[in-house]
């Protein structure tokens, strides 16, 4: 692992006041950050650095599922080698490949860090990855000791970013789960410089809502530890799910082969507290409202890029 790099400072600011921050150092590694403060140098607010990571919120909130779903499979979702899953996944999502990226990048809500695995191999691009979630333990030990890598705790809807600061900014899978998705979204865009580009992913509204929606009325109060536990058990009905479809229809589960990642994606259905979907319409409606242009309808229904 690495501590907090002195070059994140110049992009980072008070979410509050959104003015300078002053570094205090308590321990430093070299001339990284292990432990220490970022001080505003206006309304005098303090943000802990703790374990290398600037701390921007005082707990999870509402993504404790997530602190806890990113954490238990914090390598599920990484690629092994050079081409994989992950890497094809951004392509769909963002329209480009992860390792023509390049400039100074912010991925909105970064998980345990997939995709800033995949985008930190550009060697032009400088990546900042950020979630509200304590998935960003995780992202640190799977990503934070490269040199192009920054990881933050922080608020989608109080970002601590300085205004017009990246060049690419992207979130995927991750509006949907906050409370105000369109508020998240107008959030980020003034966090990209002239000519910088947006892409987001959130679930698509289905014509036909799957059971799962009428099962999270439950799930989603239950605590985290029983919700795993029925994911678990379910993703041991998968073979009989095979053989009888209409199983599947009465208990939606993921239907991926490998048993770790099935139980991971139905606990990512069923464990948010916020779980929105929306229309293509609905969310090139966001682009417009927010003045951007060039919007891309991409592969996936509800994947949806766009330029300042």
């Amino acid at each position: 692992m690495s501590p907090l790099k002195p070059d994140l400072v110049p992009l980072i600011v008070c979410p509050v006041c959104h003015s300078d921050l002053r570094v205090e150092v308590t321990r430093r590694a070299r001339v990284e950050i292990e432990e220490g403060s970022l001080n505003c140098t206006k309304c005098g607010a303090l943000y802990p650095i703790r374990c290398g990571i600037p701390r921007f919120v005082t707990s999870d909130l509402y993504v404790r599922s997530f602190s806890a779903e990113w954490n238990i499979f914090s390598r599920t979702q990484l690629d092994h080698g050079r081409f994989g899953y992950t890497r094809e996944t951004f392509i769909k999502l963002v329209g480009m490949k992860p390792e023509m990226v390049h400039g100074i990048i912010l991925e909105a809500g970064c998980g345990m860090g997939r995709f800033l695995d995949v985008v930190s191999r550009s060697p032009r691009a400088t990546i900042v990855g950020f979630d509200l979630s304590l998935a960003v333990e995780a992202a640190y030990k799977n990503v934070g000791g490269r040199p192009n890598v920054h990881i933050v705790q922080a608020d989608i809807v109080q970002p601590p970013f300085r205004v017009e600061g990246f060049d690419l900014v992207y979130s995927l899978g991750v509006l949907h789960h906050t409370n105000n998705p369109k508020e998240a979204f107008l959030k980020l865009v003034p966090l990209l410089k002239r000519r910088g580009e947006i892409a987001i992913w959130v679930y698509h509204k289905y014509r036909r809502p799957p059971l799962s929606d009428f099962y999270r009325i439950f799930t989603s109060r239950m605590p985290w530890s029983m919700v795993l536990g029925i994911c678990r058990f379910l993703s041991k009905l998968h073979r009989l799910q095979e053989r009888c479809r209409y199983l599947l229809v009465l208990i939606p589960t993921s239907t991926l082969s490998d048993s770790e990642r099935r139980i991971l994606d139905t606990f990512d259905w069923y464990s948010p507290k916020y779980q929105f979907k929306f229309t293509k319409g609905e969310v090139i409606d966001w682009f417009k409202q927010a003045g951007l242009h060039q919007i891309q309808i991409l592969s996936n229904p509800v994947s949806i890029k766009g330029k300042k």
